[in-house]
């Protein structure tokens, strides 16, 4: 499950899914910035619905949410 997808034109140029937070080494390489890293499905899904909250809260509108990452912000209007 991709939890974090970030793109440009149209084109994905990072994410966090399953290889980051299921990871076993210990370097990331990923979008989350190690914060996902290693912590396992719950952990990664908790703490990307705290971090999204809050770049809503920060960015607004500028922000477009993936209709599959929806239910990580069912308590934030979007």
């Amino acid at each position: 499950m991709t939890l974090i997808s970030i793109g440009a034109k149209g084109r994905c140029t990072g994410r966090c899914d399953a290889r980051c937070y299921n990871a076993l080494g210990p370097v990331c390489v990923c979008c989350c910035g190690g914060k996902n890293h290693g912590k396992g499905l719950q952990f990664a899904l908790d703490n990307t619905s705290e971090q999204s909250q809050d770049l809503l809260e920060k960015w607004g509108d500028a922000l477009k949410v993936h209709p599959l990452q929806e239910e990580l912000f069912e308590e934030v209007p979007v």
